[in-house]
C-alpha cells in the first residue's frame, strides 16, 4: 500500500513540474533576394563589388544616368549571379525582387559583364517593350561590354519605337577589345612579315650583282678573245 502510494505521489509531483518549452526553430536565414531587396530600398541602384575588373568606376553614376531616362522609378541590381539560385537559376530574379519590395516599376538585373540578365515592368503606367529592347541590347552588344554599356543600348533602343525590329534585326555587334587586340596583334605580325620578306629579297638582288658582273666581264673577255 505504501508503495503504491508512493508511486503516486511521485507521478504527481513529475506532472507538476513545468516543462520546458520547446526549442523555437531556427529563423530562416536571409536569402540573396533579401540583401538584394534591401540594398534597393536604400538605393534603387545596387552595384556589386565583387567584380570591380569587369566594372567601371563610374558605374553606377553611368546607370542612374540611362534610368533616369525611362521615366518613372526603376531598380537596378547588378550581382554576379541572376538568377534565383542553384536549383532554380532560370527563375525570374526581378520577379523576386519585386515581390520582396512590393514597390512597382521597372526592375532590372544584370551580371557585370553585362551579357546575362533581364528587365521587367511591373504596375500601371506607360508600357515599354522592355523584352524586346533588352534582347536587342545582348544582340548588339560586345561580347565584353559591362553593365553600364548594355543597360544604356537597352533604354536607347526601348525608347526608340523600333525594339520589336531592333530585336528581329539586329545591328552588328562592336569587336570586343580582346578581338581589337588580337586583330591587332595579327596586323603588325603580317606587317613585319612582308618587311622580311622585301629585306630578304633586295638582298637577294645585291648580293647577286657581283655575280652578274663577273659573268657580264666573262663574257665580254670571250668576244675578244674571238676577234683575234
Amino acid at each position: 500500500m505504501r508503495r503504491g502510494w508512493s508511486v503516486f505521489v511521485i507521478s504527481a509531483l513529475l506532472c507538476a513540474i513545468p516543462s520546458a518549452p520547446a526549442a523555437a526553430a531556427p529563423a530562416e536565414a536571409p536569402s540573396r533576394a533579401d540583401h538584394l531587396a534591401a540594398a534597393l530600398r536604400r538605393d534603387p541602384v545596387y552595384v556589386t563589388d565583387h567584380s570591380p575588373r569587369s566594372l567601371p568606376p563610374d558605374a553606377a553614376a553611368r546607370i542612374r544616368a540611362s534610368a533616369a531616362r525611362l521615366g518613372g522609378p526603376v531598380y537596378v541590381a547588378v550581382t554576379p549571379t541572376t538568377g534565383v539560385g542553384p536549383w532554380n537559376p532560370g527563375d525570374s530574379l526581378a520577379a523576386l525582387l519585386h515581390d520582396r519590395m512590393r514597390r512597382d516599376g521597372v526592375y532590372i538585373v544584370v551580371a557585370p559583364r553585362g551579357g546575362d540578365g533581364e528587365a521587367r515592368q511591373f504596375g500601371a503606367g506607360r508600357r515599354l517593350p522592355l523584352k524586346d529592347a533588352w534582347l536587342a541590347a545582348e544582340f548588339e552588344s560586345a561580347s565584353d561590354a559591362s553593365a553600364p554599356d548594355v543597360i544604356a543600348r537597352f533604354v536607347d533602343i526601348a525608347l526608340s519605337g523600333r525594339a520589336e525590329e531592333r530585336r528581329r534585326h539586329p545591328r552588328p555587334a562592336p569587336r570586343s577589345k580582346t578581338r581589337v587586340a588580337l586583330d591587332a596583334y595579327d596586323a603588325a605580325d603580317r606587317r613585319a612579315d612582308r618587311a622580311e620578306k622585301a629585306a630578304f629579297g633586295g638582298g637577294a638582288a645585291l648580293s647577286g650583282l657581283p655575280i652578274l658582273a663577273l659573268l657580264v666581264g666573262f663574257r665580254v673577255r670571250r668576244a675578244r678573245r674571238a676577234r683575234r
